[in-house]
């Protein structure tokens, strides 16, 4: 069964921008440590953080009813499975709010924007 759905489009200029201004603090607040050892090996650093971004708002807004407020996105966790497929880990606290349920995701970038897709789904 799918409970919600949840979508998010960004501008990698954006991202690249905010990177200028702030550096590494700015990605500090959006990566976890895992996320941010992969982004430390980017050549280029803006299209991942920019898919980061954009994964983690469309899993907040697929949790939406689920949540009384509004969580870090320290509390999400974007990877890649070993043959690249994105998948997504939850802070503790969250998933005791959605027992039973899984989150499915997916990410693309281009050569201007990054979008993602999250669908909650249960029994």
């Amino acid at each position: 069964m799918i409970y919600s759905i949840g979508i998010d489009l960004i501008e990698t200029d954006r991202v690249k921008k905010a990177l200028e201004k702030w550096g590494d603090s700015f990605a500090d607040k959006i990566l976890t440590p895992e996320e941010k050892k992969i982004f430390d090996t980017k050549e280029i650093k803006a299209p991942f953080l920019a898919g980061r971004f954009a994964c983690k708002e469309a899993v907040i807004k697929a949790l939406g009813e689920f949540l009384t407020e509004r969580i870090p996105f320290r509390q999400i966790e974007i990877l890649n499975d070993p043959y690249g497929k994105p998948l997504v880990r939850l802070d503790n606290a969250i998933l005791e709010k959605i027992p039973g349920k899984k989150i499915m995701i997916s990410l693309t970038h281009e050569r201007t924007m990054a979008s993602a897709v999250a669908i909650l789904t249960g029994d």
